[in-house]
């Protein structure tokens, strides 16, 4: 599947039923070691989310996925003890509810690993940011955000705002279906083609904004590529992104207050900084995603706090997108 995103997009579910089909009878595989063979550790959880539910039959090789800790998990039927029972059929016995991973874990997959191109793809990208200051305070801001259906729709939501007074100028919405599962890492594959459709509109409307605020990471991010980098060089807009959550460095934001926000640093660089909207409201983690400095992306966060906790366009898209 080819995406407005640079790269081919890679099947995951078939990839995955592939190596189901690989773990031979009387043999057992855990979620990390199937999300392994994907290419990323990190897919472990989508890995399990999946075969909970999925195209099933009594064929289906499933049953020989496992916990880590040799405890069967999740089973697609709902009951988790038949997982044990089919796994005793082929001559694995539990204790204690648990397998003995030792004796009969199965983890030498054939895979071309197609997480890793896409990971391979994000290493590249910071070579091509251009990290620098931002003079001044824009008239307008703009921010954008995904929410998804229990059906796996993607609703994603643009919000124009003024900068000076917070009003909302103008917004848009997009729906899709989803062509990429929610990885740890890997957001931007799964969110930037609806980001990208809203800000297609946008410039129909001729209501782009200078600067972008996304919901995710730019620069604070483990290979420096967050999905504010990566929507911002592709748009060739600049970008800040927000996180909710502190994807990698450390901080210690028991320090941050209104007035005093603190760096977050990785690797010994300064690569975002935690922020309080309010003195009660949890940090965010605010981070340059493209033509864009720590210190500028910080200053331009704070500029567009109104007493959420998020930036009060991307608070108004979340909220927004969450209603479509």
């Amino acid at each position: 599947m080819t995406s407005s995103l640079g790269i081919e997009l890679p099947d995951l579910p078939a990839a995955l039923r592939r190596l189901l089909r690989q773990i031979p009878t009387g043999r057992a595989t855990t979620y990390g070691d199937l999300a392994e063979a994907l290419g990323s550790r990190r897919a472990a959880r989508w890995v399990g989310e999946y075969l909970a539910d999925h195209p099933h039959d009594d064929e289906c090789p499933c049953h020989r996925v496992v916990r880590l800790t040799g405890e069967a998990g999740l089973f697609v039927t709902g009951d988790a003890t038949e997982k044990l029972a089919r796994l005793a059929a082929e001559g694995i016995d539990s204790r204690d509810g648990r397998i003995d991973l030792e004796r009969h874990r199965f983890s030498a997959f054939a895979s071309d690993r197609p997480l890793a191109p896409l990971i391979e793809f994000q290493e590249r990208l910071p070579e091509r940011v251009a990290t620098r200051p931002f003079d001044g305070i824009p008239e307008l801001v703009a921010g954008v955000d995904v929410a998804y259906s229990a059906a796996g729709v993607a609703c994603g939501a643009y919000v124009l705002m003024e900068t000076a007074s917070g009003e909302i100028v103008w917004s848009t919405t997009v729906r899709r279906a989803t062509a990429f599962p929610y990885i740890p890492g890997l957001l931007s594959f799964r969110e930037i083609p609806v980001h990208l459709e809203l800000l297609a509109q946008a410039e129909a409307a001729n209501r782009l904004a200078p600067v972008l605020f996304v919901d995710g990471n730019g620069r604070l991010h483990p290979r420096r590529s967050g999905i504010a980098t990566h929507l911002g060089l592709i748009a060739g807009r600049p970008t800040i992104g927000i996180g909710k959550s502190l994807l990698c460095g450390s901080v210690r934001t028991a320090d941050v207050t209104v007035d005093d926000p603190r760096p977050v640093v990785d690797r010994g660089e300064v690569v975002g900084m935690a922020m309080k909207s309010t003195e009660r409201s949890r940090p965010v983690y605010v981070s340059p995603g493209n033509l864009m400095d720590v210190a500028d992306a910080a200053r331009l966060a704070r500029h567009a706090f109104r007493g959420h906790r998020l930036p009060e366009p991307l608070h108004q898209a979340d909220r927004l997108s969450k209603r479509g």
